[in-house]
């Protein structure tokens, strides 16, 4: 420096103090803005594991509540078994009733397809007589041959040959329960993937076909034990509940996806897994009839290869610490989520829940098991990607304006410097000092300079570039700030709208102008049923649904008005009411529309009730008027027919046509009588009593009736607790039924009376084998004065009807003719 003139030092000099402070300030924001950029990305990763966790679990719980449920299910169908008469076509007619739809992959790892099917409930239904030895058995929807039957006393004479479920309940009390573990024979990997190379790409191989037992004891008249109740239930129900969550989706998937860790599975109470995408992971036995060990760190390697390793979490804490943690928690009966890795070494997230029940070999813990949804934990770091991605583009922008400016700011020097001479020392000192100050982070420091020359402007634009620094790096921060505000804005008011839809008790679908579906909320999905997804057209989701798709068509089209209106669709052969509303979304349906589907079936069920109430009403009004009315001067004409039938010198003609003529006013005075007593009955006195007591009191008054009339009458009880009703009114009803079924069979024949209770109600049935009652008749049996009789009033049923109604109870009828009627009066026994 010492051999540079002065205009070379200034030069030198002014290239130093004014690029390298400019260079080391934006060098130290660009690392301020990396930092940040850094701990913003960190938050968000951690905000959305937080929330995808916290979503995992409340779906595990929902799921295990619906597990929970059914199982529930399964024991009412069980205790209804145990109630039923033996009879074949009883027994397979409740076996048919009950069945479950089934989503599965079928055809082959090259050609697969998708399969929707409703199968049996239960694989078989089973009655084992006192001795252990099968006496009927339905499985696979036929009626097992009587030479195939089982011993099932010992377990090698059940299906999967170590099964002890005869014991076990045997030695149960009258009204309780076993429930065993899930057992069938165990899959391997080579069965089920039957050459695909995993189980997402496999179809046409070999399922799991296990079940899980229920049975019941049942006990004779004298309460000896008389054998057991068996429901088997069929394992791929319970998988249903798990085999098509699709994590991170509103969508569900026909199989799920092993290899991302997607995908969620259930373990029972001992640890075991019992249901699972890869069949070989499932509990079972081998066709021994021997437990397959757990996978464990023990295994051999070929059982490993052939995928001979059911897994138990307890066992499996070689693969991760935190499966046994799981399975203890869920002994607790608490939920949670834990970072976890699977055997293909997927890293996830897994959220957990308990299925509390406690009946049978689940009564230890009080539960049934674990539900676990897991998710792999990139996926949750998208929104935090983004976020970065998005920071990074700004940084990017930053440098390159700061280059600019240091490239601007370098040719303003170097002109400076050739028009600035010896007299610029002090200024440049003074310039020197506040970019030091600059360079060390204080950007609120300016430079005072007063000259109107070059260097007063170039303190000025050193100035403006300080400010232009500060201020882009307060824009920076502020663009920060506002985009953490609008994500928690959008999140908060996504699940506000979400909250919303879901409460809403109407269907709430929006279709696209096209007419394809854009959304649907949970009561929309419950009631359009599996068809109802998101993409699928409006003609596809609303089959079955009438005239609905052409009106929806008509809205879109704008050949049809915005609003509400009726619709009234048959479903399963009942009538249903609802009603729809159609909105538009944009102006014109520029945006699509929105519809509403509400239920008014109740509604209009209700309206009809109140109609019938008003016009029984105002016929009973009516109907005691009359009765007043006649009955009087029909008393006057009955004594003065009588007297005149009295007199001696009247002819055996005329006394025989009077004695006639007060055979048919002794007849009117019976119809005013029972017309009185239907417009103004008795009021209704509850008290507890013996309901198979009074039936049985009841029938001994028509006993001989029937015998005089060759018709058979029996009387079937069950065991009914004691309950409040009114005793004469009940008999009347009794009455009134038997007495119809003795005039529907003139030539003889049989009628049975049985009771029973179930779902809080005793149960009054009467059946006979008569001709039955015409179809179109049956809406019309409970209307006063209706009869298809010669004689007869017509308001036997009405009354029966109305007494039943002041229990609060129901009667149905159940009729085909030539082949009898059964009527059912249903009385709830807690007043």
């Amino acid at each position: 420096m010492k051999n540079l003139s002065l205009f070379q030092k200034t030069l030198v000099a002014l290239l130093v103090l004014s690029l390298v402070p400019l260079l080391a300030s934006s060098l130290i924001l660009a690392l301020n803005l990396g930092t940040v950029q850094e701990e913003l990305a960190a938050r968000i990763a951690a905000s959305a594991d937080r929330q995808a966790s916290e979503s995992l679990q409340l779906r595990a719980e929902q799921v295990a509540e619906s597990i929970a449920n059914f199982l529930e299910e399964c024991e009412t169908d069980l205790q209804l078994v145990s109630t039923l008469p033996r009879t074949a076509n009883i027994l397979t007619s409740f076996y048919e009733s009950r069945r479950g739809e089934i989503w599965r992959r079928d055809g082959t790892s090259a050609t697969p397809r998708e399969l929707h099917e409703f199968i049996p409930r239960y694989s078989s239904l089973a009655i084992v007589d006192r001795r252990g030895r099968e006496a009927f058995v339905i499985s696979g929807g036929t009626i097992v041959p009587k030479e195939a039957l089982r011993d099932v006393s010992t377990p090698a004479g059940t299906e999967f040959l170590s099964e002890d479920y005869f014991r076990r309940t045997r030695e149960l009390k009258k009204g309780e329960i076993y429930v065993s573990h899930l057992t069938g024979f165990h899959v391997s990997k080579e069965e089920q993937l039957a050459g695909a190379p995993d189980p997402e790409s496999a179809a046409g191989g070999k399922e799991y076909r296990g079940v899980i037992r229920f049975a019941t004891p049942l006990f004779d008249r004298r309460g000896e034990f008389d054998g057991i109740a068996v429901l088997s239930l069929d394992h791929r129900h319970l998988m249903e509940f798990t085999q098509h969550i699709s994590p991170g989706s509103n969508s569900s998937v026909v199989f799920p996806s092993y290899k991302s860790g997607n995908y969620a599975f259930i373990f029972d109470d001992e640890g075991w897994i019992i249901t699972h995408p890869k069949y070989w992971d499932i509990r079972g036995v081998d066709r021994q009839g021997r437990p397959v060990p757990p996978y464990a760190v023990q295994t051999p390697a070929a059982d490993v290869e052939r995928g001979r390793t059911p897994y138990n979490l307890d066992h499996a804490g070689f693969i991760h610490p935190n499966y046994p943690r799981v399975a203890q928690l869920i002994r607790e009966r608490k939920s949670g989520h834990v970072d976890i890795a699977n055997v293909g070494g997927a890293k996830k997230i897994m959220a957990f829940a308990p299925i509390i029940y406690d009946t049978g070999d689940y009564r230890a813990h009080g539960i049934f098991g674990g539900v676990t949804i897991g998710f792999q934990v990139d996926q949750f770091h998208e929104t935090a990607r983004a976020g970065s991605a998005l920071i990074n583009q700004q940084l990017r922008e930053h440098l390159r304006l700061s280059a600019l400016i240091v490239a601007a700011t370098s040719i303003m020097v170097v002109l400076c410097a050739w028009l600035l001479s010896r007299g610029v020392t002090r200024p440049l000192a003074l310039l020197t000092e506040r970019a030091r100050r600059l360079a060390a982070g204080d950007s609120a420091e300016r430079v005072e300079i007063t000259a109107r020359d070059e260097v007063g402007e170039l303190a000025e634009t050193f100035n403006r570039m300080a400010e232009e620094l500060d201020e882009r790096k307060g824009n920076l921060l502020k663009t920060l700030d506002e985009l953490q505000a609008s994500r928690r804005e959008i999140i908060e008011e996504r699940n506000f709208k979400e909250s919303v839809l879901e409460s809403i008790s109407s269907a709430i679908i929006t279709l696209s102008p096209d007419g394809n579906l854009t959304s649907i909320n949970g009561t929309g999905r419950q009631l359009l049923g599996a068809s109802a997804r998101v993409g699928a057209p409006c003609g596809e989701i609303l089959r079955g649904w009438g005239d609905m798709p052409e009106r929806v068509a008509a809205v879109l089209a704008g050949g049809k008005g915005y609003g509400r209106e009726p619709l009234i669709v048959d479903h399963g052969g009942r009538e249903r009411h609802f009603e729809v509303g159609f909105f538009p979304i944009h102006a014109a349906s520029d945006g699509g529309i929105t519809v509403t589907i509400r239920d008014e079936t109740e509604k209009e069920r209700f309206r009809e009730e109140m109609t019938r109430l008003d016009r029984l009403a105002s016929l009973g009004k009516l109907a005691a008027g009359i009765a007043h009315e006649v009955r009087n001067p029909l008393t006057g004409v009955s004594l003065l027919l009588d007297d005149l039938h009295d007199r001696a010198g009247l002819d055996p003609e005329s006394q025989a046509m009077m004695g006639k003529a007060l055979q048919e006013i002794e007849r009117v005075e019976r119809l005013i009588a029972a017309l009185l007593n239907f417009s103004t009955p008795p009021k209704t006195t509850f008290r507890e009593g013996d309901l198979n007591r009074v039936l049985q009191d009841t029938l001994l008054l028509l006993r001989r009736e029937c015998e005089r009339r060759q018709v058979a009458l029996a009387f079937t009880p069950a065991e009914v607790p004691p309950f409040p009703f009114d005793i004469e009114k009940i008999k009347q009803a009794l009455l009134n039924l038997v007495k119809n079924a003795l005039e529907a069979m003139p030539a003889g024949g049989t009628i049975t009376v049985t009771t029973g209770t179930g779902n809080g109600f005793a149960t009054i049935a009467v059946n006979d084998n008569g001709p039955g009652i015409a179809e179109a008749d049956l809406p019309q049996i409970f209307e006063p004065f209706f009869t298809r009789k010669g004689a007869g009033t017509g308001l036997g049923l009405s009354i029966t009807q109305r007494i039943v109604e002041e229990h609060h109870g129901r009667i149905t009828v159940a009729s085909e003719s030539g082949h009898g009627t059964t009527f059912t009066i249903h009385l709830p026994v807690q007043g």
